[in-house]
């Protein structure tokens, strides 16, 4: 079944509904196989997605916005209401993913780091040796949430909306991938085992894993939702890239601090370098289960443009 023309937001709707509504499902059950509070975190995900007051103010938006005409504003409140769904959905699986009884595997991870004569602790060391540069990527780092909401924003003002639906479905596929490879090869980071000081966040990581593997609650603030292999960090970088690409006021500023945090994933001392392309390898997966579900419609100006054919009647989404 094909979806073209104006009924591409509905048909989006849909897809999201169909995945995302699902998902909340599978979470509870394995909330309650992996012995986590199933009815807490239910109570969790209602006051966080259907009691949030901002998810109904967006959806308000977005009606009001399609009803006078206002694409832009329109599409952008809608990705922003599925963007409150998706993150509780998401979130929740990382330490579901981190109950599996599996053992840690960061011994493994930088063996094969070794393998390649690489070793994170040298590039902590070797920052620390320029404190302009190493500031430079922590900021980078921690600019991450920026650049995701750019890339959920930003192409839909400009017109472009198809680029962050497909970016909001990319994330949610690459959130399942990473969690499910999270929850077969779980690590902590390199800091256990290349022998440098973590900092108090990385320290946390350990302790949380342990209560996690040992069936005990984590106490309330506690970070968990930490993944080694592959790094979230990257995916969500290079996915943010991605869907930013065909807005070339924007794409290079994009570019380059996606370049960075993909660094600074390492040069912080938060992953080793399989996680990195462990995350690419996620994002390309990602990228292209994505585009099943929600088909790119060139033009001259886009990248590949050039290559595509020239349709202003392209199939918006298949299913």
């Amino acid at each position: 079944m094909r979806f073209i023309g104006k009924r591409e937001h509905s048909d989006f709707d849909l897809v999201m509904a169909a995945t995302v509504l699902p998902l909340l499902a599978v979470d509870l059950i394995l909330a309650w196989f992996v012995r986590i509070d199933a009815m807490g975190e239910l109570r969790t995900l209602a006051g966080v997605s259907i009691g949030s007051v901002g998810l109904w103010i967006l959806v308000a938006a977005c009606c009001y916005c399609r009803w006078r005409g206002i694409t832009s504003l329109g599409d952008a409140s809608q990705l922003l209401a599925w963007a409150l769904l998706v993150i509780p959905a998401i979130t929740f699986l990382i330490p579901v993913a981190g109950r599996t009884p599996c053992p840690l595997v960061d011994g493994a991870l930088a063996r094969i780091d070794a393998g390649v004569h690489f070793h994170t602790a040298d590039m902590v060391r070797l920052m620390s040796r320029f404190p302009h540069a190493r500031r430079t990527l922590v900021i980078a780092y921690d600019l991450l949430g920026l650049l995701v909401i750019a890339a959920l924003v930003v192409p839909a003002l400009a017109g472009r909306a198809r680029d962050s639906r497909r970016y909001i479905l990319a994330v949610l596929f690459a959130a399942i991938l990473t969690a499910a490879l999270f929850a077969l090869w779980p690590a902590a980071g390199p800091w256990t085992v290349e022998g440098f000081a973590p900092s108090k966040d990385q320290a946390e990581v350990i302790g949380a894993l342990a209560l996690l593997k040992s069936g005990q609650s984590l106490p309330e603030g506690t970070k968990s939702a930490v993944v080694a292999f592959p790094s979230f960090h990257v995916v969500l970088a290079v996915l943010s890239v991605i869907a930013l690409w065909n807005l070339r006021w924007v794409r290079w500023f994009a570019f380059t601090l996606g370049t960075l945090i993909c660094i600074s994933t390492i040069s912080t001392g938060w992953h080793y370098g399989i996680d990195v392309i462990g995350g690419l390898v996620v994002t390309y997966l990602a990228q292209e289960g994505a585009c099943l579900l929600v088909k790119p419609v060139y033009s001259k100006g886009d990248a590949l443009g050039a290559l595509a054919p020239d349709s202003s009647s392209a199939v918006l989404l298949e299913s």
